[in-house]
């Protein structure tokens, strides 16, 4: 069963830090080092110093990132910059946004909540992954928890209710006010309230307990959460499973609700050192139907929104790209047989991942038409990833890359098919957004 608890938060204290959004911070792998250092001068407390401390060459086993992030939240919570919530809880995340650059894009809002979950093992309880993990980011995480021994952001989950009913609940305490509410630097609100109900409560985590579970984003701190449990246990063998260390820290939203958007990753190709244009689209040929966008310099705009209303309109049915080499043409790229991937990849992957967009991209344009071996994709010497689709375009005319390649994006149905099969996406497949804004709460497993 999922698992779900209430727990007493670790908030800021409104009464000390005037305004929270000083304080609060993107997740920790999307800063940039320019973000990382205005978020260190926006605020003396600002969670980055927790999440993402400065290095140092001068950095030594007992002075370093971690140790900082420790004394930090050690004296953050002595000075009451931090408190404990009285009460045990379960938190009501909202997040209004625009799925664009302007307002004139749809606004949407996302409702979760933040509650403890039992951790589990992947494949033996409810709760599935759908991406790959790496060995240096669950290090860099598992230090940052053996320093601090707490969860400073959630892990981001998904489940299925038809029914709704968590979300009424939610919807319910929407009326009452919030501990926080802010809007962010990019004018997203983030609004937060405090569950302490117990018959509110217990309709969640009663909903809940039968619920499958997918990750959407935190595999690499969910699998550190995991390996902390573990580590915990070797050290206290009299354990009783209910300890706050067998818990996580995490974020659940509907997937039958409004509001969750999954937005296509890119890919941006550069270095390759055969290049040629016309060799690449006649090897394309093999594998895809082609179609040309021409396009003059008063028309482009016209020909890129073709481009992407013919992927997502088409996207449905077919499995199609987007492509762009630098010339004053588009290209779109549909398959022409799905078969063609059970004869290029014989082992026993399940049939729901060699459906995957992603997947067809990477077998056949990447691997077989580009050339890009596995162990130069997996070192990222050939490709980078984007999800602004006008950034790509402006980098491979501007000649830092040689082509941008186009995608729809996964689809929730193709994470859960592909995660309940046991198996794991390529990498980049999914972008979830909008991102958990971190600092809100946090968990203390101590």
């Amino acid at each position: 069963m999922a698992k779900i608890i209430p727990f007493k938060g670790i908030l800021y204290n409104k009464e000390k830090i005037r305004d929270i959004k000083d304080v609060v911070a993107p997740p920790y792998d999307v800063i940039s080092p320019a973000e990382q250092e205005e978020l260190y001068k926006r605020h003396e407390n600002n969670v980055v110093r927790l999440i993402l401390g400065k290095e140092s060459n001068s950095d030594t086993p007992d002075n370093n990132r971690y140790t900082k992030a420790r004394d930090s939240f050690d004296s953050w919570q002595k000075d009451s910059i931090l408190i404990k919530d009285a009460f045990p809880s379960i938190y009501v995340y909202s997040q209004e946004y625009h799925l664009g650059e302007t307002e004139g894009f749809e606004k949407k809002r996302r409702l979760g909540f933040i509650a403890l979950s039992k951790l589990e093992d992947f494949g033996e309880g409810k709760i599935h992954p759908h991406e790959n993990t790496l060995a240096k980011p669950k290090e860099d995480r598992l230090k940052l928890m053996q320093h601090c021994h707490a969860n400073f952001s959630s892990i981001f989950g998904l489940f299925s209710d038809p029914s709704k009913r968590i979300d009424s609940v939610l919807k319910d305490y929407m009326r009452h006010s919030p501990l926080y509410d802010l809007v962010d630097d990019a004018g997203m609100r983030h609004t937060l309230w405090a569950i302490r109900d117990n018959r509110a409560i217990q309709i969640i985590t009663s909903v809940m307990s039968d619920k499958q579970v997918f990750i959407a984003d935190g595999h690499h701190r969910y699998e550190t959460a995991i390996n902390y449990r573990n580590e915990m246990r070797g050290k206290l063998p009299d354990f009783s499973g209910e300890e706050l260390y067998n818990y996580v820290m995490m974020y659940f939203t509907n997937t039958n609700s409004e509001g969750l958007s999954i937005l296509p990753i890119h890919r941006l190709i550069s270095n390759l050192s055969d290049f040629d244009k016309k060799k690449i689209v006649e090897k394309a040929g093999e594998f895809f139907n082609i179609e040309k966008l021409s396009f003059n310099e008063s028309d482009e705009k016209t020909a890129k929104q073709k481009l992407f209303s013919d992927m997502k309109e088409r996207g449905e049915k077919e499995h199609i790209f987007g492509v762009y080499l630098g010339d004053d043409e588009y290209l779109l790229l549909t398959l022409k047989d799905e078969d063609v991937l059970d004869k290029l990849i014989t082992n026993s992957r399940h049939p729901s991942w060699k459906k995957l967009d992603v997947t067809i991209l990477h077998t056949l344009l990447i691997e077989k038409v580009l050339r890009i071996s596995e162990k130069n994709l997996a070192e990222q010497k050939n490709i980078t990833y984007t999800i602004s689709g006008d950034e790509a375009i402006k980098d491979v005319k501007g000649g830092k890359y040689q082509i941008a390649l186009f995608l729809n994006p996964t689809k929730i149905e193709e994470v859960k098919d592909v995660a309940t099969a046991g198996e794991k996406m390529p990498q980049k497949s999914t972008f979830f957004y909008p991102k958990l804004i971190t600092g809100l709460v946090m968990n203390k497993l101590e």
